[in-house]
């Protein structure tokens, strides 16, 4: 039997959008059971059980998050080298080539108007349709000024099992979730999230002179307003009387968690590959 793990799921992810119908029962079950067991490392919780109890858990998610010292982050802004800073772009090439592809899937298990805040950022990530705006465009574009490859398949078997997962979140959320508030929380407490995490890259580029540094400075201004499309979301839901609250919140906690293990992956495996000294990160700290 072949084994499962995080690239295969993501090749039948990427498989699947072409062909719908091209079930896997043993990838299927691997997936349940990954997001299972995310899903009990946050143990006893207290479930949100209002708009407005979720909201106030998505700031506390966020302001705890940001009054928090990352080592990882400041080591991204202030000392990783050019050719660490390209394996950190490598590893979320799979995400950067491919950027809100799969977001088309979400629209049509949402209620009307709750379709509308995401279609608005949808039109955002691929440039308004201007193809030289597009988030996807925009990563070419730093992958170019990098000299790496612009070829998605060149990086499938670079990346690890953690830049995956990442990107497979996306994947289950917006279509075998059984319920769209987990995307709907998922993707509210991102939009809201990036700015600030998007610092550390911003900060880096500038010091590493990296001019196409528009795909991290681009997130920092637009997802502002797509942080409160997300709040649109999230009311749009409920007034449609389909929002779940506690999954809208797991999808927080899920997000959280899987971005930033992807994140301090990615900063470790940089500093090997380029064969700096190791940094305590933050789940070291």
């Amino acid at each position: 039997m072949r084994a499962s793990s995080q690239k295969t799921l993501y090749l039948s992810n990427r498989a699947r959008l072409q062909r719908p119908q091209a079930a896997d029962p043993v990838l299927d079950a691997f997936e349940a059971n990954w997001i299972a067991e995310r899903l009990d490392t946050f143990g006893q919780v207290a479930f949100p059980d209002t708009l407005t109890q979720l909201q106030a858990a998505l700031d506390s998610q966020i302001a705890a998050e940001q009054q928090s010292t990352d080592p990882s982050a400041a080591y991204v802004a202030q000392h990783m080298s050019r050719d660490a800073f390209r394996v950190l772009v490598q590893e979320f090439a799979i995400d950067g080539l491919t950027e809100a592809q799969v977001f088309y899937f979400a629209l049509p298990r949402l209620p009307l108007p709750a379709q509308m805040p995401l279609l608005r950022i949808m039109i955002d990530e691929f440039g308004s349709g201007n193809l030289k705006r597009a988030h996807t465009t925009l990563y070419e574009d730093l992958l170019r000024e990098l000299d790496m490859p612009l070829d998605l398949e060149h990086y499938l078997d670079q990346v690890e099992e953690t830049s995956f997962e990442f990107v497979n979140l996306f994947f289950w959320l917006a279509l075998r979730a059984d319920d769209p508030s987990y995307f709907a929380g998922a993707l509210t407490y991102l939009e809201t999230a990036i700015p600030a995490f998007f610092e550390c890259y911003a900060q880096g580029c500038h010091r590493l002179g990296i001019g196409a540094h528009a795909y991290y400075t681009e997130h920092q201004h637009i997802d502002g307003f797509h942080a409160i499309e997300g709040q649109r979301l999230l009311k749009a839901m409920s007034g449609a009387g389909c929002l779940h609250p506690g999954k809208a919140f797991l999808g927080i906690k899920l997000a959280s968690l899987i971005t930033d293990a992807a994140f301090q992956h990615a900063v470790r495996k940089a500093q090997r590959t380029a064969r700096e000294p190791a940094v305590a990160t933050q789940e070291q700290a």
